[in-house]
Parts: structure tokens; sequence; C-alpha cells
């Protein structure tokens, strides 16, 4: 038993493999091949141990970069930082334990001839409640992986939600194939389902869903500051001199892309600066677009993504990071986090994600953890023809946060057609095409600009129009299914 669970754990260890800055998506498959291998015919009770233990793995080895903001930007010691990583791991881990025991379930009542679709199934229910419970946690979704690989053909189709799925199922394919070689008719079967997903997958990836509408030229800027200069004296001098120098290098008709926060004074704080930006930007006919903080009052503001020049707009960041942004069940955690001693600014919420628009291009804007949420970003992109997000990924250092990050936006711009562009403060600024490729970036603590012409699509994709509708309705109608198959037998057997 000892062993199993060892070996189960070494499987969600080598699961988040499949993620960036590895990649190995394949290895993630097969981990779960020998998962199943390894748990066959477990009790309910079992069965979520067994979930649990992988999912332990997954994360320990998938997010416990948060080390580095909770140490060395929170302050805390090295035993504490490791508790609080393990606990909010422990408290993940969950999920991948649910997945199992929904799992075990839905094989009970499921016949033998379609039961390598109840994990699949299982994985991808528990992933977009994860994605929505308790606002919603949508980091290390499986199908994230597979963004410029061989196989993220289907990814304009069913989006990265339903490469999850796509991509247990090849792992579901593959046990079943290995244990029914001694069936040849079975063996040939799954052998053919799983040939036919791959070459289904490989094909699709040269249909073009968009059309090109335009050109713009667009330069991105990497300030490159450190936490504590970014919010002091001298990170305002610099950003505001990298602003001015921008704007006398422009051309005419240019897009200027500032980070997250990249001002740190509000419009009110700063406005003589701002509209001296205005005019000049105005006369070259460029649009600053840049993150600012919109000042409420001493303790509350907003995120704000704020275009200044030719165009004249803002967006302000509707999908707040709990305890970062904002403070969940203030009423109730605000007196103990004073007695704490913990002066958290509060940031208010975005009514709605909107297109800024800058002359001939529609922009579908998002801020840091925003571009995590598929359905977020799939709301404005449907009448934009290019993708801008912003970030301060400084604080996570050198770690593999920010490239999962960088992952991320890689399937936004695959799940729509459309190129993306991405401004952080320190790292990964990037080019992104519509593929999903990484056309240009730039690494670590790099103090430079990246300037391009940026292609404009029109169109939408399967699933720009349809989002994951088309996937939870399958998943429901295979769910009532077995459920009626189920309660037809019991039926009978009474």
């Amino acid at each position: 038993m000892l062993k199993k669970r060892f070996l189960t754990l070494f499987c969600g260890l080598i699961f988040s493999l499949g993620f960036a800055p590895f990649d190995l998506w394949w290895l993630s498959i097969l981990s779960i091949s020998t998962l199943l291998y390894i748990g066959e015919n477990l009790s309910k009770k079992e069965s979520f141990i067994t979930g649990y233990i992988f999912g332990f793995g997954m994360w320990l080895s998938g997010i416990s970069w948060l080390y580095v903001s909770i140490h060395y930007h929170g302050n805390i010691g090295i035993f504490g930082s490791s508790f609080l990583i393990l606990l909010f791991i422990a408290a993940l881990s969950i999920y991948s334990g649910l997945v199992f025991l929904l799992n075990n379930y839905l094989i009970s009542w499921s016949t033998k001839s379609f039961d390598f679709l109840t994990l699949p199934t299982s994985w991808v229910i528990i992933e977009i409640i994860r994605s929505y419970l308790f606002t919603g946690f949508p980091w290390l979704i499986s199908g994230t992986m597979l963004a410029d690989s061989y196989i993220d053909g289907l990814t304009p189709i069913i989006g990265a939600q339903g490469n999850s799925f796509f991509l247990i199922l090849l792992g579901v394919l593959i046990f079943k194939l290995i244990r029914l070689t001694q069936t040849i008719k079975g063996a040939l079967l799954y052998l053919f389902c799983t040939v036919f997903l791959v070459i289904s997958a490989y094909i699709s990836k040269s249909i073009e869903w968009t059309d090109i509408e335009g050109v713009v030229p667009i330069s991105l800027h990497q300030p490159n500051l450190t936490l504590k200069d970014k919010w002091s004296n001298f990170g305002i001098i610099k950003t505001q001199g990298m602003i001015y120098d921008s704007i006398s290098r422009a051309e005419q008709g240019e897009i200027i892309v500032f980070p997250e926060t990249a001002l740190i004074l509000s419009e009110k704080d700063n406005l003589n600066f701002l509209n001296e930006i205005r005019f000049l930007s105005t006369q070259k006919n460029i649009t600053l677009i840049t993150g600012i903080v919109e000042r409420q009052d001493s303790k509350t503001m907003r995120n704000r993504l704020q275009s200044v020049g030719a165009t004249e707009s803002h967006y302000d960041k509707v999908k707040l990071v709990p305890f970062g942004e904002f403070i969940p069940l203030e009423a109730y955690l605000g007196s103990f986090l004073d007695i704490l001693g913990l002066d958290l600014t509060n940031t208010l919420p975005g009514d709605e994600i909107k297109v800024i628009k800058a002359g001939k291009t529609r922009l579908s804007p998002s801020i840091c953890y925003e571009i995590a949420f598929d359905n977020l970003i799939r709301t404005a992109t449907k009448d934009s023809n290019l993708l801008v997000t912003v970030s301060n990924d400084t604080w996570f250092g050198k770690s593999i946060g920010p490239i999962q990050h960088l992952e991320i936006a890689q399937n936004r711009a695959l799940e729509h057609n459309k190129e993306l562009v991405r401004s952080t403060n320190s790292g990964i600024t990037a080019f992104i095409s519509k593929k999903g490729t990484i056309i240009e970036k730039q690494e670590y603590f790099e103090e430079k600009k990246l300037k391009r012409n940026v292609t404009l699509y029109s169109g939408n994709t399967f699933y720009s129009k349809y989002g994951n509708f088309p996937l939870i309705s399958i998943i429901l109608i295979y769910l009532v299914l077995i459920f009626l198959k189920n309660n037809k037998k019991g039926t009978n057997v009474t």
C-alpha cells in the first residue's frame, strides 16, 4: 500500500511537468495511464485518497513558486512561508480527491463500453467548479499545457477546458490499450481512437478561423523596477521618463503599452503629466495604454488600464485577487485582520470587461490574473481584433510562475485565433501569434522595449462563439444517460 501511495505521489509530480517551462505534456498523459494502472478497483474512500495524493504531488511541483511571493515580499520566515504554501496545496488537493471519487461513482453507473469517458468527465467537472468556487482559481487547468504543441489544433474549437477532457481521454485510452493487449479487437479499437484523436488535433492546426483586417505598430515596455522602487518617487520619475521617451521615438499611429500599475499616482494626483502626455500623443496620433492606480480615497482604489492620446478610454479590472486586492467576507474578517496589524488596501472591481478602441484597433483588455478566466476574456474578444494583457509578475521573481502565466496567455490567443500583446513590469513581456506561438519576448528583469507590426484579425473561432457550452452540454447528456441507465438497472433488479 505504501508503495502505491508513493507511486501515486510521483505520478502527480510528473503530471505537472506538462506545464511551462517543461512542456512535457506527453509525460503528463502517460502519468494518467500509470495512475489508472496503480489505482484499479479501488473503494470510494481509496479513490479519494488516491486522487488527493496525486493532486498533492501535482500542486506541490506546480505552484510551490508562490513561496517566493510569501517569503520575500510578505516578510514571512522560511518555516511560516512553507507552512502556508503546504496548507494551500493541501486545500487544493481536495479537488483532485473529488475527481477520483466522482470517477468511482460514474464507473459504477456506466456501462463497460463507455467507462473510458468517466475520468475525463469527472476531471472537467471539478476543474470547472474550481474555476468558479470561492471566486475561482483557474490555474494549472490541464488543457493549457497543450498550447503551442503538435496537438493544440482543437483549442479554437473546444478551448483549454476542452483540451483538459482531450488530454485525460488520451491517458485513459492508452491505459485501456495496455490492459486489453490480450484482446485484439479491443486493442485495435482503442488504438484507432487514440490515433484518430491525435491526428485530428494535428490536422486542425491548419484551419484558419480568422481573417487579416490590418496591421498596427505596437511597442511594449518593461520598466524592470523592483517592488520597492516601483512604489517610490524614483520609480515614478523613471516610469514617466520612459513614457516621454517612448512617445518621442514612436511613429505615427503607434500603440504604446506599459504594464499593470506602471503609474502609481492617480490621474487627479498626476494631472499635469497626463495632460502633457495627451498633447504629445495626439500630435502623432499615438495611443498610450498603461496600467494606473485610480484612487477613490486613502484605502480604496481601482486597478485600471488607461488609454491616453489619440484614444481616451479606460478599463477597470473586474476579476480581483482574494486577499491580494480585496478581502473576502470583509464584514467578518476585517476586524480579525486589523488585530493582526494587516493594513490592506481594498480594490474595487470594474463593472464589465469591454473593448478599448484605438483607431482601427479594437483591444480586448485584461489585467494580470484575469487572463486565466477563459469566459471573462471571451466576453470582449468576440468584438475585438487584438488581445492585450498587462501584469506585474515581479512578486514571483525568476520562478516558473511568470512562465505559467505566459502559457495561459498563449491559450487565450489560440482559443480566439487573434494575436496577443503582453506587457509586464519585469517579465515576461511578449508578442504572441494567433496560433499561440511566442513571436518575440523579453526575459526576466530586462529593461528594454519590444516593437513590431502586429496583425489585426477579424472573425471568430467556434470557441469564441460558443465557449464551453458545447463541452458542458455533452457532459450533461452523458451524465443523464448513465443516470437513466443506472436507474433502469435498479428498477429491473427490483
